[in-house]
């Protein structure tokens, strides 16, 4: 079969599927890890292995091909490495201890695989900072002075070294600006699953109620989180809140990204 143009040499039709069909795995690929879902990204990676290995496969498209699998194994390794400690991180909020330490399992195991394909020493940094905080998280209880149940109807405040191991690992800093029922905050403390406001008691924000609150920081577009108000403690005019589970991945990328580059030491609990 000619080219149809003077002085092309004629088409090989087995070369052209092979390279079509090399594509077509590598596109489907691309679209499992960005999911992430990995065991239909493995499967379409090693079909692209065995056309690679087709005689007939022209070596610059083999080397591209392989190429292509290796960067899209990151990417879906690293997807599902996040998307496991964020499951991590909600099991521990519904206190399902057993769910959490599988999914840090799981979060473990796909951190391996992509450190092997190449993940950088930032992302290895940040993935063990955050294993670290979901370790720690598990259901804060509301045993201090509410709105609903007033300091003298209260029992005295346990000592705070065993309840630190209660919710996520918080940090001081960067301190963020909040805005929460149209009125704006500083944050005490922060972490991967909620924050803790200072001077914050409106007098429309109860216990258990969602919000919708907007998060500021310097050069960067307001990011809004969809969160459940814990605990409303007027004596020290501070509220704490915990993330919903459905926040977006932005939320997710923001506070690991703070976790890593902005919060090199750990805050005492307020």
């Amino acid at each position: 079969m000619s080219r149809g143009g003077f002085g092309q040499g004629p088409i090989d039709e087995e070369v052209e599927r092979l390279k079509l069909d090399c594509q077509h795995e590598v596109n489907q690929m691309r679209l499992a890890a960005l999911t992430p879902n990995i065991k239909a990204m493995e499967e379409r990676a090693q079909r692209v292995i065995e056309l690679t290995r087709k005689p007939r496969m022209p070596a610059d498209v083999n080397l591209a091909a392989l190429t292509e699998v290796k960067a899209l194994e990151l990417t879906g390794y690293q997807k599902a490495t996040d998307h496991a400690l964020r499951k991590a991180i909600a099991y521990g909020l519904e206190s399902r201890p057993a769910d959490k330490l599988r999914a840090i399992a799981v979060a473990k195991a796909f951190l391996a695989k992509a450190l092997a394909r190449g993940a950088t020493e930032e992302f290895k940094k940040a993935t063990e900072m955050t294993l670290e905080s979901a370790e720690l998280t598990s259901n804060i209880k509301n045993d201090g002075p509410t709105r609903a149940k007033p300091a003298e109807e209260t029992p005295a405040m346990v000592a705070r070294a065993k309840n630190e191991q209660r919710g996520a690992k918080r940090f001081a800093d960067p301190v963020l600006a909040v805005t929460v029922a149209s009125a704006t905050f500083q944050t005490v403390n922060w972490s991967i699953s909620g924050m803790l406001l200072h001077e914050c008691v409106p007098a429309s924000v109860e216990p258990g109620q969602e919000y919708s609150i907007s998060v500021f920081m310097p050069n960067q577009a307001p990011l809004s989180i969809p969160i459940r108000i814990v605990r409303v403690d007027p004596e020290s005019r501070r509220t704490s809140l915990t993330y919903s589970d459905g926040s977006p991945p932005e939320v997710w990328a923001f506070f690991k990204k703070l976790i890593m580059t902005k919060a090199p030491a750990p805050a005492a609990t307020a």
